[in-house]
C-alpha cells in the first residue's frame, strides 16, 4: 500500500476506496460539487423536491427517445 499526502482539506465522502477508479470517480464528483453555484444547488434541490413528489411515473426510455426530434444537416 502507498501512503500519499494531500495538504489541501478535500473533503471526500468517504475515505476508503476499492480501486483507483472508484477514487477517481470522487474527485471528478467532489470537482463537480464544488463548480455549482448556491443558485445552481437551490435550483436543483427544488427539482429533486418536485420529482420525490411527483405523482405520475414519467415517461419511458422509449417514449423519451420518440418524443426528440432531431433536424437533418
Amino acid at each position: 500500500m502507498t501512503t500519499i499526502i494531500i495538504d489541501k482539506d478535500l473533503n471526500f465522502s468517504k475515505t476508503h476506496f476499492r480501486n483507483i477508479e472508484e477514487l477517481q470517480m470522487e474527485i471528478l464528483l467532489m470537482n463537480e460539487r464544488s463548480e455549482l453555484s448556491p443558485e445552481h444547488i437551490r435550483i436543483l434541490k427544488e427539482r429533486e423536491t418536485e420529482a420525490d413528489n411527483a405523482t405520475d411515473d414519467g415517461f419511458t426510455f422509449e417514449e423519451l427517445k420518440a418524443s426528440i426530434r432531431r433536424k437533418n444537416g
